[in-house]
């Protein structure tokens, strides 16, 4: 393991995701994370599945959404995703994560955490 000081530790938190496992964040992995925050699910696309797909061996990658539940199964079943790789436990994770509007909004938002817990990309989009 080999610290930057330069980067910001990502905070410890857990993510319950839709299949009710949980995805804990700010522990060191083997594989670095890329998380994805989408107030609306139904932005999701083509483009970001493949793009998901192509690193799924290196970067483990998931999606923090406010949609709601049936929204979320709808696009499940879509693009064939795994109800692993999808919250909708938005709220503690965006507070921590200073991703909320000033109404508690979720932020549309890439992270990017390195395998030593170090976030190396956040962009607000």
């Amino acid at each position: 393991m080999s610290i930057n000081p330069t980067l910001q530790l990502v905070p410890f938190t857990s993510v319950k995701m839709l299949n009710e496992t949980m995805k804990l964040i700010g522990m060191p992995r083997l594989n670095a994370q890329i998380i994805i925050t989408l107030p609306n699910i139904n932005e999701f696309n083509e483009e970001l599945k493949n793009s998901i797909n192509h690193s799924k061996n290196d970067i483990e990658c998931f999606i923090i959404t406010s949609s709601s539940r049936n929204e979320i199964e709808n696009i499940i079943k879509e693009f064939e995703l795994s109800d692993g790789s999808i919250s909708n436990d938005y709220k503690s994770f965006a507070k921590i994560f200073s991703l909320n509007t000033k109404e508690n909004e979720l932020i549309k938002s890439l992270i990017m955490i390195n395998k030593d817990c170090q976030i190396i990309h956040k962009e607000i989009l």
